[in-house]
């Protein structure tokens, strides 16, 4: 659900009225203590409305947000006979800043003009109180649902961590399958992000279908440092929502890394996805029981791998599988093996087989995918900038080492979310 367009309408009619009314009383803030109070309450007044302007364009709201979004519209609309009023006042004012704020102070003329009568004041800071005390309510309700949504976010990772680590199964097994341990890389990627980061995809059309659609297959590319890995994370969170409500589900996933030998070939992979679905069923993982006793004293090879998981996607009403990075499998070594093993598991069409998998869009990966039968969506958009401005805005302010800096603060996110040119990653504030 989204705010309505009168809401946001009120939203910016305010800035845009508020930003000249600053203006006018500031050129008469040192000359003229009665007008102080005024200043301080307008640019109080223009923080508030910037800073939910900011939160309305990065948020979407959930269907169980419903009462808290209508409660959101109704104090920003009942902010709206004051901002006209204010509005008033600025075009009243407007032929005065043209002449006045810089000489007209300095002369008797202006005086008889001048503004400032106690009556126009007292109305004016009655207008700003209300609407500062309306807009700062919805503000604050707006940021302690971000705070219960971040704590949603930590108890719902848990909860996934759980469900894929496979503790259940013998260390015997374990120990025998090798399996590369994913919820490392999954920890990784989600601390990279923020709460708000990747929204604009999981409650987007093209994963809602990615969920629903039989037989579906989706691909997110990119260049490097984009955020891919932290986009797969937010899209693994989501599936595991999705799972939650369906004990017949079943979701697995794998991020290929550059820099460790055990997660670069489809073999790991493999293991990795077998291990964490075999948990999920309630037959004491009696697939992969079977598998141990076939090759007890061996690594099964990738053919009985392929098999096993193929029996247990079947044995789920619909499998979600995420995969990561796949040009971080090394071109001449590994990645034809990755690519074919993908091309092998879609070839299967099972009905409720999902893949989802992100990469830099490289030549190889685009002809194996073959991209024209299924959507891929390049992460190059505007809101995969936001998602680095959040990201950038947090770090800022989560940095202690960063404090001396706090009124440089909006200037510095400005120029770091332009200088980033899409690239994701902390090297972005290594200059301080």
């Amino acid at each position: 659900m989204e705010v309505a367009a009168a809401t946001v309408g009120f939203i910016s009619l305010g800035i845009q009225v508020v930003k000249p009314l600053l203006d006018f009383y500031s050129a008469y803030k040192s000359r003229e203590n009665e007008v102080n109070a005024t200043t301080k309450k307008l640019e109080d007044l223009l923080g508030v409305l910037e800073a939910l302007n900011t939160h309305l364009a990065n948020r979407k709201f959930r269907p169980d947000e419903r009462h808290l979004l209508q409660r959101i519209e109704r104090s920003i609309q009942y902010c709206g006979c004051c901002i006209r009023e204010l509005e008033g006042e600025s075009e009243k004012f407007k032929g005065e800043s043209k002449v006045g704020i810089r000489a007209g102070a300095r002369t008797a003329a202006h005086r008889v003009a001048y503004p400032f009568r106690q009556s126009t004041l007292q109305k004016l800071e009655e207008d700003i109180d209300e609407i500062f005390s309306q807009l700062s309510i919805v503000l604050q309700l707006l940021e302690l649902d971000g705070i219960s949504h971040v704590q949603d976010d930590v108890e719902d990772t848990k909860a996934l961590l759980e469900l894929v680590r496979a503790d259940q199964v013998s260390s015997n097994i374990r120990e025998w399958l090798k399996a590369p341990d994913v919820t490392s890389d999954y920890n990784k990627a989600r601390v990279k992000g923020c709460p708000s980061t990747g929204l604009w995809f999981v409650k987007g059309l093209s994963f809602s279908a990615w969920l629903t659609n039989r037989h579906s297959f989706l691909w997110l590319n990119g260049f490097a440092g984009c955020g891919k890995s932290v986009l797969c994370s937010t899209a693994i969170l989501y599936a595991y929502r999705h799972q939650r409500s369906n004990p017949r589900i079943g979701i697995a996933f794998f991020f290929f890394t550059f820099d460790d030998s055990s997660k670069k070939d489809a073999s790991a992979m493999l293991r990795a996805l077998v291990l964490q679905l075999s948990c999920q069923l309630k037959d004491n993982y009696g697939h992969l029981s079977r598998l141990h006793g076939s090759y007890r004293n061996a690594t099964p090879p990738d053919q009985a791998l392929f098999d096993c998981l193929r029996q247990l996607v079947r044995a789920f009403d619909d499998v979600y599988i995420l995969i990561d990075a796949l040009d971080e499998s090394p071109r001449n070594t590994h990645r034809e093996g990755v690519l074919q093993a993908l091309t092998n598991l879609r070839a299967w069409m099972e009905p409720g087989l999902h893949i989802l998998v992100t990469s830099r869009d490289e030549t190889d990966i685009r002809d194996e995918l073959d991209t024209e039968e299924h959507e891929n969506i390049p992460l190059e958009n505007e809101s995969v900038d936001r998602d680095i401005a959040a990201f950038i805005s947090k770090h800022l302010r989560d940095n202690r080492q960063l404090r001396t800096w706090e009124n440089h603060f909006d200037y510095i996110e400005t120029a770091l979310t332009k200088r980033a040119k899409g690239v994701y990653g902390f090297q972005a504030l290594t200059f301080f």
